[in-house]
């Protein structure tokens, strides 16, 4: 029996990194395994043998995209601020600042998260499923630090906000994705709108929408 080659993390990692930039550039229908296994300097075979699919290798390269991201990515930009709107003009332009260092990661990042329908019907709940989770893990961590420090009222706890800054994350989300699908090259400036719509509701949330000084 011919004995299979073992898995080597170098070429793992080199596949990983050219099928990056292979599917930012050209998303996923479009990307020929073929490219990626010359550029990576492999055979198409092993390229296979690694990843079996090319569907697999889509959901490994953005899951490590994601996880890339979360590893570089310093929280405390997210944790420090003093206030949940400060917290959202502060995201802004680190992420600006991420996404010109790292464009292939960032842009794969959007089109997985944006183009999910476009993506085989196979693929497309488990596309979701890494977005979900990836939120859901995040979230409390980014900004349990701040709730901590602001003076919730008594009766009011800290998971029942944090579930309501989720539901404004969602809406916000799907608001971000809707223009990511009318124009994939939309440069991230652009969300300056929804940014200051955030920014309003996270006021909203702390100081809450009544007027304090009107007379009942």
């Amino acid at each position: 029996m011919t004995k299979r080659p073992a898995i080597d993390p170098e070429k793992t990692q080199r596949i990983i990194t050219v099928a990056c930039h292979e599917f930012a550039a050209s998303g996923y229908r479009d990307t020929k395994t073929d490219v990626i296994a010359a550029e990576a300097n492999v055979s198409k075979g092993l390229l296979f043998h690694y990843f079996k699919s090319k569907a697999n290798l889509y959901l490994e390269t953005v899951q490590q995209t994601f996880d890339k991201i979360n590893a570089v990515a310093d929280w405390h930009v997210w944790q420090d601020a003093p206030n949940l709107q400060e917290m959202v003009a502060r995201a802004l332009r680190y992420k600006i600042a991420l996404q010109l260092q790292y464009p292939d990661e960032f842009t794969l990042a959007m089109q997985a998260y944006s183009a999910s329908d476009s993506l085989p019907a196979s693929l497309q709940p488990q596309v979701q499923a890494i977005w979900a989770n990836l939120l859901n893990d995040s979230v409390p961590l980014l900004i349990d630090p701040i709730l901590k420090r602001l003076p919730l009222r008594p009766g009011v706890e800290l998971k029942t906000v944090t579930r309501l800054i989720l539901s404004f994350t969602n809406l916000i989300s799907e608001e971000s994705k809707a223009m990511i699908q009318a124009d994939p090259h939309i440069k991230i400036e652009a969300f300056d709108g929804i940014v200051a719509e955030t920014k309003t509701y996270m006021d909203i949330l702390e100081h809450g929408f009544l007027d304090s000084n009107a007379t009942h």
